[in-house]
């Protein structure tokens, strides 16, 4: 047997004795639909609050310690903004900062370091000089053949020519 309205005023106006108590909430153990009630009764009729609360808030609202929390907490959030602030006009001073001065450049003349200039010269008079060297063995061949083919020409001439 489920419990009644009845029951449920007495235990939220905690008019039940002890023998009551103990049957109702052994019911409520065992029965899903009378915890059910039980708890929508409970959400309908929130318990209101004491008359005191509203006084002790206020005074608690405008006790020093109070404020001065507050007060700290105003004034790290606009600490925070203004060195958000300041980061981004020093972002923003450094990047016209290197605009102008990237402005300034050449950037259609390429400019060398001197220690790339000069091992480009050393690369260029290397390169010069294994070219030459190159030139001279390759005249010196072709010259060598050549000598070689003319050899061979006169030689095949007089066995064909009789000596001639």
């Amino acid at each position: 047997m489920h419990i009644n309205n009845n029951d449920l005023s007495n235990f939220q106006d905690e008019e039940m004795n002890t023998d009551e108590l103990i049957a109702f909430l052994q019911h409520l153990d065992t029965c899903d639909y009378c915890l059910e009630q039980l708890i929508d009764a409970q959400s309908e009729s929130p318990a209101p609050a004491p008359a005191y609360m509203k006084e002790t808030i206020m005074k608690r609202a405008t006790a020093a310690d109070t404020q001065v929390q507050k007060t700290a907490v105003n004034a790290t959030h606009q600490m925070r903004i203004f060195y958000q602030g300041l980061r981004t006009v020093v972002g923003v001073v450094l990047a016209l900062i290197m605009l102008f001065s990237l402005g300034q450049m050449d950037w259609f003349t390429p400019q060398l370091p001197q220690s790339t200039a000069r091992s480009a010269q050393a690369r260029r008079e290397a390169q010069t000089s294994f070219r030459n060297f190159s030139d001279g063995l390759t005249d010196g061949l072709t010259d060598g053949s050549q000598k070689v083919v003319d050899y061979i020409n006169s030689i095949s001439n007089t066995i064909t020519n009789g000596g001639n």
